[in-house]
């Protein structure tokens, strides 16, 4: 088993995920589906260096945006928005088991009305 954390500050904010890897065959091959699942498959792995590394960027690109558009979630809400078996999932992506993952951290993105500005 191994960890991985993600961090992305694409947002003007630094957002960090971290998951653990159970099952690596699993996880290699649900990754690759992911990126091939796309159009622009090859660009995509062109730019991460594989297949595998680009659809685990597309997975974590979702993870992160399944949080910043839905306040007040946490891992376990994240991780049923991928079952399909609850009658959720999303297309391109397995469920974290068929995957071979478990997601054990990753930060909320709250937008605080203190922080809005208004002008005008």
């Amino acid at each position: 088993m191994r960890q991985i954390k993600i961090n992305s500050g694409s947002w003007q904010k630094d957002l960090e995920m971290v998951v653990t890897v159970i099952d690596e065959d699993k996880f290699k091959k649900s990754c690759e589906q992911i990126n091939k699942f796309y159009s622009g498959d090859e660009y995509r792995a062109d730019i991460h260096g594989s297949h595998e590394k680009a659809g685990f960027a597309m997975f974590c690109a979702e993870c992160f945006q399944q949080i910043a558009f839905n306040n007040f979630k946490d891992e376990e809400w994240l991780t049923e928005q991928f079952d399909w078996s609850k009658d959720k999932g999303i297309d391109g992506y397995p469920s974290l088991d068929d995957m071979g993952i478990r997601i054990d951290e990753i930060e909320p993105w709250f937008i605080d009305s203190d922080d809005i500005e208004i002008t005008g």
